[in-house]
């Protein structure tokens, strides 16, 4: 079974809606405290999967978030067992760049719920929204910190596998502004844990930010979440995404056989030094990629001062022009076959010719200078030296011009060009009017 998971809710954890307007909250849980602790204040956000409040805690008085899975879907053992895997896997991280995934439980009509602190702030794709395409150093500000969340992720044995700017949230942490929270480990691999949860030829994830391994449902490691981080820097400086298409299929194949246009040539403003790492991110083989997190962030951060990446050299960039003409080359087999029909044509031809001219000794063809036909003659042997000598002076002269060799043009194999039609007449009078 492959699936491709959309986006979980309108407002990720804690977000407020887009609209600057919270959508009508249903009467359910509005107002109610659950477990006894957690007071249900507001609904921000609202998905096919579940629902985001803002509770408040009644003991320690602090505001929280608590996403609640709908109740049709916590009949499904494998949505509800992401759903506690989301919650196992970002409390087990434990990074501040990562959402703090407090409690979780079960509500009294069956429902899960999960608590996570409260963010006041927008997601990355309504930041992206705003400034079009980001400034470079603020690009390497926002990635170096998911560099660090994922790290921690990746040495904890967790892969995000659904990295895309709806889960990267930037809010404001005393003087820091643009402060990264990544968030929503639902679809994260664990490793060691339960492989009924990532078998073999199933697709998850969001299509747009999906490796090519990703896509074809092969078993994935931490490389994944490089090439969705290779999206999302060539999102933040492009304002477009890497692959797109009309349809699912399309986006799929792209991100399996289509090399992306380099970031220059869509912002030529985007340095040489960040195009490459963003393109080597992008690498089809997770072989050329960066093979750590740590490896990446590092050389952000010598983008970040003005230095030159340290990667291997084993990217060779796409050349930011397009592409020359293929040249299609000719099989050794065709050319052959095409002398031999050239050869046999050429002597069909010459024994043609060669039985016409056997066949006709005099030939009867126009003269070049007039329209009368022209007599060529066969050859004919020279009279014996005695028989000229009793000729008069008149016959010998005569058949010296006889024997002498013609200087006529040869014969052509067109017809004679007609002679030019005199030019009319004019009064001369009209041509020159001073007379």
């Amino acid at each position: 079974m492959s699936t491709i998971d959309a986006p979980d809710l309108e407002g990720a954890e804690g977000m407020r809606p887009r609209s600057g307007v919270a959508p009508a909250a249903p009467r359910g849980l509005l107002g109610q405290t659950v477990d006894e602790r957690y007071r249900v204040e507001a609904l921000l956000g609202e998905g096919g999967m579940g629902l985001v409040y803002r509770v408040a805690h009644t003991r320690l008085h602090k505001s929280l978030a608590m996403k609640v899975l709908r109740r049709e879907n916590t009949g499904d053992e494998e949505v509800l067992a992401r759903f506690r895997r989301e919650a196992e896997a970002a409390s087990a991280i434990g990074n501040q760049h990562i959402v703090d995934v407090s409690d979780f439980g079960t509500l009294e009509d069956g429902s899960t719920y999960i608590v996570m602190e409260c963010l006041e702030g927008m997601d990355l794709i309504e930041a992206m929204d705003i400034a079009r395409c980001m400034p470079e150093a603020r690009t390497l500000h926002i990635a170096v910190q998911i560099c660090k969340a994922l790290a921690a992720a990746h040495e904890a044995g967790i892969v995000h596998r659904d990295l895309k700017p709806e889960n990267v949230y930037l809010i404001r942490r005393e003087e820091t502004e643009d402060f990264v929270k990544v968030l929503d480990f639902g679809i994260a691999k664990v490793a060691n844990g339960p492989t009924r949860l990532t078998q073999q030829g199933e697709v998850l994830g969001t299509p747009h930010y999906m490796s090519p391994e990703q896509c074809e449902g092969e078993n994935v490691d931490h490389r994944t979440d490089i090439y969705a981080l290779g999206v999302l820097l060539y999102e933040m400086l492009t304002g477009q995404v890497p692959h797109d298409a009309d349809t699912l299929m399309g986006i799929l194949t792209k991100h399996l056989y289509e090399d992306p246009i380099p970031p220059k040539v869509r912002v030529p403003r985007v340095s040489e030094e960040l195009e490459q790492l963003v393109m080597r991110c992008l690498d089809k083989d997770p072989e050329r990629r960066y093979q750590t997190m740590r490896e990446l962030e590092a050389d952000l951060g010598r983008i970040a001062e003005g230095l030159r990446p340290v990667g291997p050299e084993t990217l060779t960039l796409t050349p930011t022009r397009p592409p020359a003409r293929r040249r299609y080359q000719v099989s050794r087999l065709y050319l052959g076959g095409l002398g031999v029909a050239i050869l046999a044509l050429l002597g069909i031809l010459a024994v043609g010719a060669m039985k016409d001219g056997s066949d006709a000794p005099t030939t009867t063809l126009a003269s070049p200078a007039t329209s009368e036909p022209a007599v060529v003659h066969a050859e004919t042997p020279p009279a014996p030296a005695s028989e000229v000598a009793q000729r008069s002076p008149a016959e010998q002269a005569d058949a010296a011009e006889e024997g002498a060799p013609s200087t006529r043009a040869r014969p052509a194999r067109r017809k004679p060009r007609p002679p030019p039609k005199p030019a009319p007449r004019h009064d001369p009078a009209i041509l020159d009017p001073w007379n």
